[in-house]
């Protein structure tokens, strides 16, 4: 892999995280079936997980739920800061 492949790769990956956080804000019950279907329909369900658990450790979205329910996503204060929303 060049450096060129490599510099779009890690843009690709922030344009995800982007659109994700977006599926989030603009949705009011954000799972990740939804934010699968609104911001990821070409990954895995599996990989739309990896990449909310990673938003999650990064402090922009926290969860509600538990192993018996589908976790639902919310913006943390940190990732309300970023869209000018009042946190």
């Amino acid at each position: 892999m060049n450096e060129r492949e490599t510099e779009y790769g890690k843009a690709a990956v922030l344009d995800r995280g982007i659109d994700v956080l977006l599926a989030i804000k603009n949705t009011k019950v954000a799972t990740s079936a939804e934010i699968q279907a609104q911001a990821l329909p070409n990954l895995s369900k599996r990989a739309v997980q990896r990449y909310l658990k990673s938003l999650v450790v990064m402090g922009l979205v926290y969860t509600v739920g538990n192993n018996n329910s589908e976790y639902r996503y919310y913006l943390s204060g940190k990732a309300k800061q970023l869209f000018g929303m009042v946190a």
